[in-house]
């Protein structure tokens, strides 16, 4: 039986791919009692994604397997991924990372004091100084999600595990979600809030460690990927309009955003590289989005009886 599945979709990243890969190798080193699996799913790559990962499989001493998922998409290739592997944990991290010598020593320790099924998450650390200090989780202290919790960054894809167990009973991720998909962004975050809703735990924890080399040095980049983020964010909020548990992050940012304007204080956004207005804007657009594709679903669906 295999123990563990690490997924890694990736897409024209070859050269990145490269240093994941062997950052993967050396863990995998480190943990030599652990039945570990390599699942690589080629997202449509036009570059040498095919030949590094062809020479780097046939000098690994673990399984690895190749999937190619034509349909463009992350969640599209999480679900290519998953459908192929067979470990008992799925591991799942981005062509543009690296993991900690010891991040599979770490994650089987927590995972061995379990007693039901957990999605689990670790730090995100800039892999590059000079990159932008952007899709990173720095947290030091171990968390559970709660009602409070915006689900929104709880923990990152790029560094994300999970007992099969979750997505037998969650199902697969929703495609609409996610990069190269119509929201842009998200795709883990809508996972992270259906486990929750689901009564599974959510765990961010800060010894598994993951280094993100995202290679944004300028902050238009940022203001462009945190513009995604507000319309996948929107879009979550429209799927999940009943639940007022979520809604109310939607009302707290313009309630925020509004005291801004009334007492004069500055709307801009450092981190993001916008204003409080730009985001609810973008989420509001999100919202719209998602309610337009349910009408636009339903009257194809309506056409074709």
């Amino acid at each position: 039986m295999t123990d563990l599945s690490i997924i890694v979709c990736t897409l024209n990243r070859a050269q990145s791919l490269a240093i994941t890969l062997a950052s993967i190798a050396e863990a995998i080193r480190n943990v030599p009692d652990l039945a570990v699996e390599v699942v690589l799913v080629d997202n449509g790559s036009t570059d040498d994604t095919h030949r590094i990962v062809e020479e780097w499989a046939r000098l690994m001493p673990f399984p690895v397997k190749q999937i190619y998922e034509g349909r463009k998409g992350l969640a599209l290739a999480r679900n290519a991924g998953i459908a192929a592997s067979e470990g008992a944990i799925l591991t799942f991290t981005d062509d543009d990372c690296t993991l900690n010598n010891d991040y599979l020593i770490r994650m089987r320790e927590h995972y061995a004091k379990d007693v039901t099924p957990v999605v689990r998450g670790g730090r995100v650390e800039l892999g590059d100084p000079t990159d932008q200090p952007f899709t990173i989780l720095l947290g030091d202290q171990t968390a559970r999600m709660t009602d409070v919790s915006f689900p929104g960054g709880f923990i990152i894809g790029a560094n994300m595990t999970m007992n099969r167990e979750v997505c037998e009973r969650l199902g697969p991720f929703d495609t609409r979600f996610g990069a190269g998909a119509v929201f842009m962004a998200g795709e883990e975050t809508d996972y992270v809030y259906r486990a929750h809703r689901a009564g599974i735990p959510v765990e961010y924890v800060p010894d598994m460690i993951v280094k993100h080399f995202h290679g944004r040095k300028d902050k238009a980049s940022i203001a462009h990927l945190s513009y995604g983020y507000d319309i996948a964010n929107g879009a979550l909020y429209a799927k999940y309009i009943r639940d007022g548990r979520l809604l109310r992050h939607f009302y707290w940012n313009c309630k925020n955003c509004l005291r801004r304007v009334i007492s004069g204080r500055s709307i801009y956004d450092e981190a993001r590289n916008g204003t409080h207005t730009n985001l609810i804007t973008a989420t509001l657009k999100g919202m719209m989005l998602y309610w337009y594709q349910l009408v636009r679903l339903k009257k194809t669906h309506d056409d074709a009886r």
